[in-house]
């Protein structure tokens, strides 16, 4: 059975695109854009679907003008704008609730959007949760504080080590030259290297992979 709300995995996931919409919205949406701008990752269909649905695109994913104006707009008119789109597109939520629409809680939004879609209960929480956010996106809540993508950092770098490390490192077991002096060794000094890996809260199972991949690679199986 077809659903009529749309959803989407994670909150970024649909913050992102707004935000960088805003600065330049595309003739075209489609998956091959999203995934050039690295927005909405094993998402694209899910995102396209939520403009359709919002009719900022059509069904071959153009841009619709008269519906996507308020992107170029001040804050308060985008808000206003997006409001509106809202307000058409969950025209039903609206009638049953009326201006509490915007306040209802999640658990509410899902058993809802289940009842009417007949989904899953992972699915009416996902479109509760994409409504909270558009509806935050549109001045009726609170945003998550989107900061940039952490995979390239998180496992593709390595940590960054000094001369003596590297010395340590190069001969384990040896004692360092300091610890030297007047004939006399001095107990031999281990080295703990500690390494912390911020994994991105909306990355795929690929991605997640590929950081580990890369930790196993350049930290633990080198010679």
């Amino acid at each position: 059975m077809a659903v009529t709300y749309p959803y989407i995995s994670g909150k970024s996931a649909l913050q992102r695109p707004f935000d960088q919409f805003r600065e330049a919205f595309p003739p075209v949406i489609d998956a091959s854009l999203s995934k050039r701008l690295g927005i909405a990752p094993a998402n694209e269909s899910y995102l396209i679907n939520i403009f359709r649905f919002l009719v900022l695109i059509d069904e071959d994913g153009k841009k619709i003008d008269a519906n996507t104006e308020f992107f170029f707009r001040s804050e308060d008119e985008f808000r206003a704008g997006l409001e509106s789109r809202l307000t058409a597109a969950y025209a039903d939520h609206f009638t049953e609730r009326g201006e509490g629409a915007w306040d209802e809680g999640r658990d509410a939004l899902a058993t809802w959007f289940r009842v009417n879609d007949k989904t899953s209960d992972l699915i009416g929480m996902r479109q509760a949760t994409t409504f909270l956010t558009l509806a935050a996106i549109a001045g009726h809540g609170e945003l998550l504080k989107v900061s940039p993508s952490t995979s390239k950092t998180s496992g593709g770098s390595k940590p960054k080590t000094t001369a003596k490390q590297t010395q340590a490192a190069a001969n384990p077991g040896q004692p360092r030259p300091q610890d030297c002096g007047g004939g006399h060794k001095d107990p031999v000094m281990g080295l703990t290297v500690r390494v912390e890996v911020n994994l991105p809260a909306e990355g795929t199972a690929e991605t997640y992979d590929a950081i580990f991949a890369s930790i196993r690679k350049n930290l633990i199986d080198r010679d």
